[in-house]
């Protein structure tokens, strides 16, 4: 046993996370500040159910991951948890704070590697009103977005890692949709509801795009 194993051992109870299927314990969230793959790399974690032991969040996130654990969920208390489709088993019952934005940003990597995300030269999608066109490219670890609105072409693009996705409701587009609409506004679109409600379209589209990864 090495001295890392060893100040676990020292540890509180409560300065770490227990992941388990009945008897998990998640600490209060507190301030995010930095990454979030960074945030949830110190965060500490006992892991009970895929035998990982003492580790970090991260860690844990992605083995589920990589062992095909696609599927966020609402779980207790109106956290989301990680499961795979079809399953009412979920080795990770719930995420701790900054999760669910983890899981999204690296499902829509996911989706860009098994290219499940529209090419360049694929057309623009219509927003519901008609009036507001768009494309989000995904590749190389970006999104570059493209509208037409009223005429006008506006192209820009952000980081994955940069997604604001919601971390309590995984179908909530309202967090992306704003950040996307600062971003093509900054970029040069016309500000106003047209973009308001293209953006969400937007967003609501990269949502289905992340979550139709199997």
């Amino acid at each position: 046993m090495n001295e890392f194993q060893l100040s676990f051992l020292s540890t509180e109870a409560s300065s770490f996370d227990i992941n388990a299927v009945d008897d998990g314990v998640i600490r209060a969230a507190t301030h995010i500040e930095g990454p979030v793959a960074s945030v949830l790399a110190q965060r500490s974690v006992d892991d009970w159910v895929f035998g990982l032991g003492f580790t970090n969040w991260k860690s844990v996130i992605d083995h589920a991951l990589l062992t095909g654990h696609f599927e966020l969920y609402d779980g207790e208390d109106g956290v989301l948890g990680l499961r795979k489709h079809g399953h009412r088993y979920a080795p990770i019952p719930r995420l701790p704070a900054a999760g669910a934005v983890y899981v999204q940003r690296r499902l829509l990597a996911v989706a860009a590697e098994r290219k499940l995300s529209p090419g360049r030269h694929e057309r623009m999608v219509p927003s519901p009103t008609g009036d507001f066109w768009h494309k989000c490219v995904i590749e190389n670890g970006i999104c570059d977005l493209t509208i037409k609105q009223n005429g006008l072409v506006v192209r820009a693009a952000i980081q994955i890692d940069q997604l604001n996705f919601s971390d309590t409701d995984k179908n909530d587009p309202d967090h992306l949709g704003a950040q996307l609409e600062r971003t093509l506004s900054q970029a040069g679109a016309q500000d106003g509801p047209v973009l308001e409600a293209g953006c969400k379209s937007l967003a609501a589209y990269i949502l289905r795009v992340a979550q139709g990864v199997r």
